[in-house]
């Protein structure tokens, strides 16, 4: 199933369109330590009222609405919200207080390479630290003489900035091919960044450092026969995690490899590796003996320690594609599409279709182990109508909403986030918690 959020990075990070209202004013500097942009309080509440769960106050809060369409991420460390507007042929990020609107920066305009496509917004956290990182990927140079290049040119942005002029604190440009539409992603604690498909870059945010990797020299730990098709997976720190799909292995060299780690139930020989948020996997692996289940776990990308792992219905038709997931800000709660972990108590629940139950996707999940989400109703994943629903983590079992509710796409920092359109405005809706 095609999860409605957007992977990742290495927390509970949310992409996607809105209109972007305000801005800020005030003194230029490029470094990001000049003067701070004046205050903007939010202190009327949204205009749009949305019934949503109980435990937000609709009186209360801030939006974002317009014509002017963007992007926007969550920077859940740093308590606040980024965009991403455009204004000609420039963007610019405003990044915003979670709690009350407020513009803390802007950073410089910067040119799109793309033709035809917004740049790419991403969150990486690492060591608790928000980086917020855009990119974009085009022909930069040429003249009447030489042929323009093709590069990826990557942003990667101090969340605690200040300013109304922030420039990157590391600018990367990687060269690219002249064909493919690759996207730098965040594969746990550093961008991946697919140059070919035998090149792969990794980006650490925190340095501005890259290592190339070579994916006809990447070994899979434990597998003789993988040979070729080898690929990266994720990244930890300082490690790539590498899989072959057709040979069912992964694992990192040198370190440990599925089988090692695989639980009980798992066939060893059907594993596949994901990057989750934070510095977690996503694991799956057929049942034992042709059975009718799979097996999914949540790792711990570092050692591959098993952190909770539950037996879950095989879908009638499954998906190739990655899961998307969430962390609660405090670490301890993930939600991955149809699973839900608790991993302080190293309890997993699994919400895929079975002859009597109706899927359940879950998208956000808060430090107080709510998780939410919406149930298929009828159709399928793409065009099926959906209802919302609530799942209690230390009850485990789910609760079906209002059908009118809407859910939050985050929860951080004492704010829901919830998205809503009117005719063909979008609109950002923070609300505060009650309490």
């Amino acid at each position: 199933m095609k999860s409605v959020l957007v992977k990742a990075s290495a927390a509970a990070i949310v992409i996607g369109s809105l209109a972007a209202c305000g801005g800020g004013s005030g003194g230029t500097n490029s470094s990001g330590h000049g003067k701070t942009p004046p205050v903007h309080e939010v202190t009327s509440a949204p205009s749009p009222k949305l019934e949503v769960p109980a435990g937000y106050d609709t009186s209360k809060g801030w939006q974002l609405s317009g014509k002017q369409v963007g992007t926007y991420a969550v920077l859940p460390h740093a308590g606040a919200m980024a965009t991403m507007t455009s204004a000609g042929s420039a963007y610019r990020v405003t990044v915003r207080d979670a709690a009350t609107g407020r513009v803390r920066w802007t950073g410089k305009p910067f040119r799109d390479l793309s033709e035809g496509e917004t740049p790419g917004l991403v969150v990486v956290t690492v060591g608790g630290k928000d980086h917020l990182v855009t990119w974009s990927r085009g022909a930069k140079g040429g003249d009447a003489l030489s042929k323009a290049k093709q590069v990826y040119a990557v942003d990667v942005y101090a969340a605690d900035g200040s300013g109304d002029a922030v420039g990157p604190v590391h600018h990367v440009e990687v060269p690219a091919t002249d064909f493919g539409t690759g996207r730098v992603t965040s594969a746990g604690e550093r961008l991946l960044i697919p140059v070919t498909d035998k090149r792969e870059v990794a980006l650490d945010v925190t340095t501005g450092r890259t290592t190339a990797y070579d994916t006809d020299s990447l070994k899979v730990p434990g597998c003789s026969s993988c040979t070729y098709g080898n690929e990266i997976a994720a990244l930890t720190e300082r490690d790539p995690v590498v899989r072959n799909e057709g040979e069912g292995a992964f694992g990192i060299p040198g370190s440990w490899d599925d089988d090692r780690v695989a639980p009980a139930e798992a066939d060893p020989a059907t594993g596949m590796v994901w990057p989750g948020s934070g510095t977690h996997l996503i694991a799956r692996w057929e049942e034992k003996n042709s059975g009718s289940h799979n097996v999914w776990a949540v790792l711990d990308g570092a050692t591959g320690r098993v952190q909770a792992s539950v037996l879950c219905a095989k879908p009638s038709i499954g998906t190739g594609e990655a899961p998307g997931s969430a962390l609660s800000p405090n670490g301890r709660y993930l939600v991955s599409e149809h699973l839900a972990v608790d991993l302080g108590s190293k309890k997993a629940y699994c919400f895929e279709e079975t002859g009597d139950s109706k899927p359940l996707i879950f998208t956000s999940v808060t430090d107080d182990g709510l998780a939410y989400g919406t149930s298929l109703t009828t159709g399928n994943s793409l065009t099926g109508t959906t209802a919302p629903v609530q799942l209690p983590l230390a009850a485990g079992s789910p609760k079906a909403l209002a059908g009118d509710e809407r859910t939050p796409v985050a929860d951080f920092d004492g704010v829901g986030v919830f998205t809503h359109s009117e005719g063909n405005v979008p609109y950002l809706v923070v609300y505060p918690r009650n309490g």
